[in-house]
Formats: C-alpha cells, sequence, structure tokens
C-alpha cells in the first residue's frame, strides 16, 4: 500500500511540469480586441516571453509603439525589492524608471516608476491567470490602487502577424 501511495504521489508531483509551466512562465501575445487601454498609449503589437522562476521573474517584452520596435527585458526579485534602469529604458511610450514586483497569493503586482515628457508617475500593475492558464491579465492602477487606467489581456501562445 505505501509502495501505491509513493508512486501516485511521485506521478501527481510530476504533473505540472508536464505541459504546465510554472506560474507566470510561457510567450504572451497581447489580445488588442479584449484590451481596454483608457488612458493607456496603445501599442501596435507586443509579446512578452516570461520565465518565472518563484523568487525572480524575467520578462522580455517585443513591442511596437509608434511605429517604432522596442525590446526591453525585465529581471525582477519578487519580493518587492526596487530595481533601477539605466537613463534611457523606453517602454511604450514613456522611460522607465524603476520597477518593484512582489507576489499577492496567486498575483504579482508590478509597480513601475515611469517619466512621460515632464511628468513622473507611478502605476501598479496587477498580474493574474485566468483559470485555464490561457489568459494573462495585467490591470493597470494608479499609484493609490483606487483608479483602474487600463487592462491588458494577453494569450498564450504565438503572435498572428
Amino acid at each position: 500500500m505505501k509502495a501505491v501511495v509513493t508512486v501516485l504521489v511521485v506521478f501527481l508531483l510530476g504533473l505540472p511540469a508536464q505541459g504546465r509551466e510554472a506560474g507566470f512562465s510561457g510567450t504572451w501575445c497581447l489580445d488588442e480586441a479584449e484590451s481596454d487601454y483608457r488612458d493607456l498609449q496603445q501599442p501596435e503589437a507586443r509579446r512578452d516571453t516570461i520565465v518565472d522562476h518563484g523568487d525572480r521573474i524575467t520578462d522580455v517584452i517585443v513591442a511596437t509603439a509608434r511605429g517604432r520596435a522596442q525590446h526591453v527585458t525585465l529581471d525582477l526579485p519578487t519580493d518587492g525589492r526596487v530595481v533601477r534602469f539605466p537613463a534611457r529604458t523606453v517602454l511604450g511610450t514613456s522611460t522607465l524608471r524603476t520597477v518593484a514586483a512582489r507576489r499577492d497569493g496567486a498575483a504579482l503586482v508590478v509597480t513601475q516608476e515611469v517619466r512621460t515628457g515632464d511628468t513622473l508617475r507611478v502605476a501598479v500593475m496587477r498580474w493574474t491567470l485566468s483559470a485555464d492558464r490561457a489568459r494573462l491579465v495585467m490591470t493597470v492602477a494608479s499609484e493609490d490602487g483606487r483608479h483602474v487606467v487600463g487592462t491588458l489581456v494577453f494569450r498564450r501562445g504565438v503572435p498572428s502577424r
């Protein structure tokens, strides 16, 4: 009986590794039709390749904004420590200054300090996965979290373009 239970436990522990990637890991393509940009600048296209290591998350972003291709890699600890970026790190239409990520249950909360022109802003993004893990939703809120300023919806897979 013990042997059967041991085999069953080992099998069940191996299931997430077969066909399911850890946490937010995967290639995610922006679904423009499902996203609600509100006050955000809409990119023409965006693909995020995310590797979730548990204690860190790496997000390789390839986007097109205002006709220009952009490639930004965020390598963030998930314990809330602040990561500073070089002065010319552009994401979308803003210059990325600092980013901090922390886990909140199954969600990841990413706080970004960005400069757009002369205006310095803080945006809080809450990453959540759908129950079937096919959609990644990044809800963007104001610094105090009271006002949602946009929602980016991504689908797992490769871009159709």
